[in-house]
C-alpha cells in the first residue's frame, strides 16, 4: 500500500475537520465589509461607533466561554460529536443577524457565534494532531489557517458587491455546511483510549491509518495505548495544569506564542481590512480587500508545504520579523498622513504602501506565526491536559482578541493609527528574541518525544534549582549554625 493511499483518510478527514474554521473566517471578517453598510444605511439599522466596537469584539468573548464547552465537549462525548454539536450556536447566532436591524440583538448573535468559534479551536487542532502522522501533523494543521482564510476571502470577495442581506444569507450557510462534511468523521483512537475502549480504538486506528498489516497495527496501538495510561494517572486540572513544574515550559512557550500572535495585528486587520483601506489613499476599499484576501488564501497554502520542507522554528523566526517590519511600514504611512500631514502629491506618490505592507504582512504572517502555534499548542501538552491546556490557551487568545477588536477605534482616535500599528511591530520585534530563545523544535518527531522532551526539560529546570537552593542554604545557614 503506497503512502498516499494509506494516508487518504488522514488527509480527507484533516480537510473536513478544519472546515470549521471557515466559519470562523467568515464570522471574523464579517465587519471589513459589514460594519460600511452599516454607515451608508444599507444595512436598515442605527448603530453608532461604540455599538459597533462591542457588535466586532463580542465574538471573541463569546469564544471565551466556548472554549470551555469545546474542552468539556471532547472529553466527555467525543471530537467527532463535538463539532457537530458546536455548529448549532453558530447557525443560531447568524440566523439573529440575518433577521435583526436591534445592535443589542446583534451583540448577542456575534456572542453566540463565539461560543462556536471557541469550541471548534479548541477541538480541531486536537483532533487534527491525534489522527495524523508525523510527517503530514504540520501541514494539516496548517490547513486551519487555509480554511480560516478562505472564510476572509469569501467575505472580502463577495460581501462589499452583495446585499446586506445575501451577505448574512452567506454567513448562515457555512455552519451547516461544516457539520455535514463532519458527520463521516472517524473518532479519535485516543478519545476511546482514554476512556479504555480498546476495540472502539483499534477499529478506528485501522480505518484512519488505512493499514491492514495486523502486527503493525498492534505494535503501533499498544505505543499510543502505553502513552495515553500514564498521561491519564496523571490526569490533571486546570490548577494542576498551572502549578505543576513539569508542564511549566509548554505554558510559557504557547503563551507567548498565542501573544504573538494574537498581538501582531492579524484580528484587527481581519476586522476592519476595508475600513483600514478607506482611511488611506490607496486603492479603493473593496477591491484591496478582494487582493488582500488572495493573497492571504495562496500564502496559507504555500505555508503548509512549508512546513514539510523548513524547519518550525525557523519559520517562525522568519514570520515574526517579516510580520513586525510590515506593521511598521504601514504605520510610517499613516505617521506621514496623521502626524506630519505630508502633502497630498507625497502622500499619492506612496499610496500603495499600505497595500504593500498589508499583504507583505499577510504572506509572512502566514508561513509561521499565524499557522504554528496552533500546532504546536497541539503537541506539547500530553493527552491528560491536552483539553485543558489547549481551552486554557485558546482562552488567553479569546481576551486578547477582545481587547484588539474593542480599544482599536478608540486607541486610534487618541493616539493615531500609526501608535496602532508600531505597537504591533514593536512586540513582533521582541517576539523574535522570544523564539530563538525558547520554542523548540518539534517538527518529525512522534507526539510522544516531543512532550518527553519538554516534561524532561522542565523537571530538569526544577531539579537544578532544588539543587541551587540547597548549595545557597549549605552557604549560608550551615556556617553560621556552627
Amino acid at each position: 500500500m503506497t503512502e498516499s493511499n494509506s494516508r487518504k483518510i488522514q488527509y480527507l478527514a484533516g480537510i473536513c475537520a478544519s472546515l470549521t474554521f471557515v466559519f470562523t473566517g467568515a464570522t471574523l471578517s464579517w465587519p471589513s465589509p459589514a460594519i460600511p453598510k452599516f454607515k451608508s444605511g444599507e444595512a436598515g439599522l442605527e448603530i453608532s461607533n461604540e455599538q459597533t466596537s462591542w457588535v466586532v469584539s463580542l465574538l471573541s468573548a463569546g469564544a471565551l466561554p466556548g472554549c470551555y464547552i469545546g474542552q468539556e465537549l471532547s472529553e466527555r462525548v467525543g471530537r467527532r460529536r463535538t463539532f457537530l454539536l458546536s455548529s448549532v450556536p453558530g447557525l443560531l447566532g447568524a440566523c439573529i443577524i440575518l433577521f435583526t436591524t436591534s445592535p443589542i440583538l446583534m451583540c448577542i448573535a456575534r456572542f453566540m457565534i463565539g461560543l462556536t468559534t471557541g469550541s471548534v479551536a479548541v477541538v480541531t487542532m486536537i483532533y487534527i494532531t491525534e489522527i495524523a502522522d508525523k510527517e503530514i501533523r504540520g501541514a494539516l494543521g496548517m490547513l486551519v489557517q487555509v480554511m480560516n482564510n478562505l472564510g476572509s476571502l469569501l467575505v472580502y470577495g463577495i460581501g462589499p458587491f452583495v446585499s446586506y442581506t445575501v451577505l448574512n444569507s452567506m454567513i448562515v450557510t457555512i455552519p451547516i455546511v461544516y457539520a455535514l462534511c463532519c458527520l463521516w468523521l472517524p473518532e479519535s483512537p485516543y478519545y476511546h483510549l482514554k476512556d479504555g475502549r480498546i476495540a472502539a480504538a483499534r477499529k478506528e486506528f485501522k480505518f484512519i491509518k488505512g493499514s491492514e498489516d495486523e502486527k503493525w497495527i498492534d505494535d503501533q496501538l499498544s505505543v499510543i495505548r502505553i502513552h495515553v495510561k500514564e498521561s491519564m494517572e496523571n490526569k490533571t486540572t486546570a490548577k494542576e495544569l498551572f502549578t505543576n513544574v513539569k508542564y511549566r515550559k509548554a505554558i510559557y512557550i504557547v503563551g507567548g506564542l498565542k501573544f504573538l500572535q494574537y498581538m501582531t495585528g492579524i484580528l484587527l486587520i481581519q476586522s476592519y481590512l476595508e475600513v483600514i483601506f478607506r482611511q488611506s489613499s490607496s486603492v479603493s476599499g473593496p477591491r484591496a480587500s478582494i487582493v488582500y484576501g488572495v493573497v492571504q488564501l495562496i500564502a496559507g497554502i504555500g505555508a503548509t508545504f512549508l512546513t514539510r520542507w523548513c524547519r518550525r522554528r525557523i519559520l517562525l523566526l522568519v514570520s515574526c520579523f517579516g510580520v513586525s517590519v510590515a506593521m511598521t511600514t504601514v504605520g510610517v504611512y499613516f505617521y506621514l498622513q496623521d502626524k506630519l500631514q505630508v502633502s497630498q502629491d507625497t502622500l499619492n506618490s506612496i499610496s500603495m504602501l499600505p497595500l504593500a505592507g498589508l499583504i507583505g504582512f499577510n504572506i509572512l504572517y502566514a508561513i509561521g506565526v499565524g499557522n504554528l502555534p496552533y500546532v504546536i499548542q497541539a503537541e506539547l501538552f500530553p493527552v491528560n491536559v491536552k483539553a485543558v491546556a489547549s481551552s486554557s490557551a485558546t482562552q488567553f487568545a479569546c481576551i486578547l482578541s477582545f481587547l484588539v477588536q474593542k480599544f482599536y477605534v478608540s486607541t486610534k482616535e487618541m493616539f493615531g493609527n500609526y501608535t496602532v500599528f508600531w505597537s504591533f511591530a514593536c512586540i513582533g520585534y521582541l517576539g523574535v528574541v522570544f523564539i530563538y530563545f525558547c520554542v523548540p523544535e518539534t517538527g518529525n518527531k512522534t507526539l510522544e518525544e516531543v512532550q518527553d522532551n519538554v516534561v524532561d526539560a522542565s523537571e530538569g529546570v526544577a531539579l537544578r534549582n532544588y539543587k541551587d537552593d540547597n548549595e545557597e542554604k549549605n552557604q549560608t545557614i550551615g556556617p553560621h549554625s556552627c
